[in-house]
């Protein structure tokens, strides 16, 4: 059903985010370079187009051309949540039934035929919490290895990871306080992967631009588009807040050229007044951005009740109750993706990467509470 549409002949992409990540990495196979419409950029983070050119290159630039490699990144989605699962403790069963939740996850199945970063972000963050949940008991340098480079992959295919990052190292190093002798080491290398990875894109959009880009120049539009008179109308009800795509007319300048850099960079200086002029209204659009991302959904109900009603509590609550560091490290990371949502445009597509270990709470939560009412009624 979801290759239905590219069957019949239908290639048109739904988004405009999906035309600028084919668009980069049809430049990458065609010239080698990373431009959008034909100018160089850093409007996107590089791994996705990256990853996209890579395949485009061996079966063809056509678009969709490589939709059989995004449907099997997201049929390795449920892989990931059964060994997630096992990681933490669950057993055959348990793993089997959370591993299934993710299968039938709407936004899963929908996202695995977009030309979009969330299902190669959600494998990624996935993997990556693996890796060093690996690491953290292995002490094992090949696990330093992986680890690194899945986080930097992670951090270059949505900026938002970056932060989390740096949680991830300082937990390591908590963790094994009372080995640091093998754990900094081991920290340190995890570091300078991850460093050397987003590093080489910084270095890049230097070189490109000859001005600090430590990201993207979307930042300023996803900025903007949050903290503006028109998002913030009193008048739009529960929208309020809700990014709204709003490219500002920049003043004319005499001599002055507004690329995408310039045009961020104004953006950024604009929102900054904004907020300043409006404390209460920014404030109210940054909780209201939290509510967007855990505000309940209808399109996919039965996946929210398992995932958001059930999943997000449960994750809570085994944080502090167990106390297992890789919970708590998962807990650390919900926590960072929700602060992250008031600086981030598409803040339902924040929840992805946190579904399948909300969907693993979900069935060890209502396993527990199974086992103990079959107790009681003994």
């Amino acid at each position: 059903m979801v290759a239905a549409p590219v069957i019949a002949g239908d290639t048109k992409f739904i988004t405009g985010d999906d035309t600028d990540y084919y668009g980069i990495a049809i430049s990458l196979v065609t010239n080698g370079s990373f431009t959008l419409h034909g100018h160089p950029t850093a409007y996107r983070m590089p791994f996705f187009p990256l990853f996209l050119a890579f395949w485009h290159l061996l079966f063809g630039i056509a678009p969709y051309a490589i939709l059989p490699i995004l449907l099997v990144i997201g049929g390795l989605l449920p892989v990931g949540t059964y060994l997630l699962a096992r990681t933490l403790g669950g057993s055959t069963w348990i793993a089997l039934v959370a591993a299934m939740i993710t299968a039938i996850d709407n936004y899963f199945v929908i996202f695995s035929r977009l030309y979009m970063t969330e299902v190669l972000f959600s494998l990624l963050v996935v993997t990556s919490m693996l890796a060093v949940s690996r690491l953290r008991t292995t002490y094992d340098w090949v696990w330093a290895g992986v680890a690194g480079t899945l986080l930097g992959a992670a951090t270059l295919t949505r900026a938002n990871f970056g932060p989390f990052v740096v949680i991830v190292l300082l937990w390591l190093v908590w963790h094994g306080r009372n080995k640091l002798r093998v754990v900094l080491p081991q920290t340190a290398l995890v570091g300078m992967i991850v460093g050397a990875m987003w590093g080489g894109w910084v270095v890049r959009n230097y070189m490109v631009f000859h001005c600090l880009i430590p990201f993207t120049t979307q930042g300023g539009n996803a900025y903007y588009g949050i903290y503006n008179d028109q998002a913030t109308a009193d008048d739009i009800g529960d929208r309020f807040g809700y990014w709204i795509w709003r490219i500002p007319d920049p003043p004319a300048t005499p001599g002055k050229v507004w690329d995408e850099v310039a045009l961020d960079q104004y953006q950024r200086t604009v929102t900054r007044e904004w907020i300043a002029a409006h404390p209460g209204k920014a404030l109210r659009a940054a909780l209201m951005q939290v509510f967007h991302l855990w505000r309940p959904s209808f399109d996919a109900s039965i996946n929210y009740l398992l995932t958001v009603v059930i999943g997000l509590p449960a994750l809570i609550g085994l944080a502090f109750y167990r106390r297992q560091p890789d919970i708590v490290l998962w807990l650390w990371f919900t926590v960072t993706m929700s602060a992250l949502t008031i600086t981030s445009a598409g803040m339902e597509r924040y929840q992805l990467p946190l579904r399948p270990i909300l969907a693993v709470t979900a069935v060890l939560s209502m396993t527990s509470l199974a086992q103990r009412l079959v107790r009681r009624s003994r």
